[in-house]
């Protein structure tokens, strides 16, 4: 295969600067759009375009800073030196991004769009090149840092920044085998997706909503239920502080049944080999997963391992306390860490099953809870540690809760089980890049090693 150098400026079409706008419309600011942040890339390589902000934007602004399928996000300014995360992180766009959003989607201001030219790259190619940049480090080449920000200097990467560019046919190859495993990762998030909906659905209808209660009341048949499963509810409710609830069940809180450790004043966590990996805000998805649990346990990374004096384990769960307050995440099978700082371990017990607890800490009804005990700060939003212990919630007998456990534990499980598989089939992507794009690969030893994980 033949290929020629080429610096990232003979291959760009076009670039801008992103923008943020106003929070509500102005005389100026009159278009509505969709702003990618560099905190939203991972939530749009899963789909969830609908979490990004919703800002008011100059038509003429948002005319030159629309994206379309094909373009590249780069991030450009914020990073975090502290965790070792430069700038320089990029996201493609594709038509499935476009599609969650009724309005433009642009850039952010700390961001940058950029489009390439086609007669000379494949977009996804030259996106691939960006993330093999990011991922080598060589990204962090291209930062300097003012007033404790960190800037990525785009004019000094686009002629810095080298590309071994191969024949658009090569180039195509190359994006269908790597193109794969991220298609093959995006079908593993779908299916966990539509395995919490039928997990979260199913801890309303009997936890929230009490339909299989309703219906018994109302003399019909629960829907869904076998006979043995039906018979766990009863047939009206009761009075109580949170309004009526199935008779026999009753209120709890949280300390009642699950024991809450605080990390918030656990001495500083240590550097040592035999520790554990430490759990941070960002390893917690919005499914109630640990992203760090599935990438510690497949791979040969060393991973930093942390000791203190929380540690965590299989089916506890991990609130977020300041921040990004109330994101919970569970702890799977076979996997250990230490608790971070601005996070609580609630740990189940008396009885309570862990796929109950996660599925309460995850209900809408639950975050309602949260919120109404959270403190709105000026510039931190916080959940004081002694008021998780008092989140209230209805609590049934000991056979329904169990039987739960029995429906929904196997769905959570396979949740657990795909978010592993991607990360070895990220792992695989990873190892497969720079050499694809490089050439140093055969195409056929990279679609081999694909196929063996199909």
């Amino acid at each position: 295969m033949r290929s020629k150098a080429v610096s990232f400026r003979q291959v760009l079409k076009y670039a801008i600067g992103g923008g943020w706008g106003s929070d509500r419309p102005t005389e100026k600011n009159t278009v509505a759009v969709a702003v990618i942040r560099g905190t939203d890339f991972g939530r749009l390589s899963e789909r969830r375009l609908g979490d990004v902000p919703r800002r008011f934007e100059s038509a003429s602004k948002v005319a030159k800073r629309a994206l379309e399928a094909g373009d590249i996000v780069l991030e450009v300014s914020g990073g975090s030196p502290a965790r070792g995360q430069t700038t320089g992180r990029t996201c493609f766009i594709n038509d499935r991004v476009l599609a969650g959003s009724a309005t433009p989607v642009i850039p952010a201001s700390f961001c940058r769009l950029v489009r390439v030219d086609r007669r000379l790259v494949l977009p996804r190619f030259a996106y691939f090149w960006l993330q093999d940049m990011y991922k080598s480090g060589r990204a962090g080449e291209y930062e300097n840092q003012s007033t404790g920000i960190s800037n990525f200097q785009f004019e000094h990467f686009l002629d810095a920044e080298r590309l071994e560019l191969p024949p658009l046919h090569y180039q195509r190859q190359v994006v269908d085998v790597l193109g794969s495993i991220d298609d093959r990762i995006d079908n593993l998030r779908q299916a966990n997706a539509t395995l919490e909906t039928i997990t979260q659905a199913l801890f309303k209808s009997w936890f929230v909503d009490f339909d299989p209660v309703r219906a018994k009341a109302e003399g019909r048949e629960p829907e869904g239920l076998g006979a043995a499963t039906a018979a766990l509810f009863p047939s009206g409710f009761e009075d109580s502080e949170l309004g009526p609830i199935p008779k026999g069940w009753c209120v709890k809180t949280i300390g009642d049944r699950a024991s809450v450790v605080d990390c918030l004043h656990a001495k500083k966590p240590e550097l040592l080999p035999e520790g554990r990996p430490y759990l941070q805000l960002n390893c917690i998805r919005e499914d109630g997963l640990l992203e760090t649990a599935a990438a510690a346990m497949i791979s040969d990374v060393d991973y930093a391992k942390w000791t203190s004096r929380i540690e965590v384990s299989p089916g506890d769960c991990v609130i977020t306390n300041v921040g990004r307050v109330g994101a919970v995440a569970q702890v799977p099978s076979g996997f250990k860490a230490a608790l971070g700082r601005n996070m609580t371990g609630i740990r189940p017990g008396d009885g309570l099953p862990p796929t109950f607890l996660i599925e309460l800490l995850m209900s809408n009804y639950m975050r309602r809870e949260i919120e109404q005990k959270t403190d709105a700060g000026t510039i931190l939003s916080a959940l004081n540690v002694k008021n998780i212990p008092k989140l209230r919630f209805v609590c049934p007998g000991e056979d329904t809760l169990n039987r739960f456990e029995d429906v929904a534990r196997p769905l959570r499980a396979a949740m657990e089980g795909n978010l592993r598989r991607s990360a070895v089939l990220s792992d695989l992507r990873n190892t497969l890049l720079p050499r694809l794009i490089s050439g140093k690969l055969r195409l056929p030893e990279a679609e081999a090693q694909v196929q063996a994980l199909a």
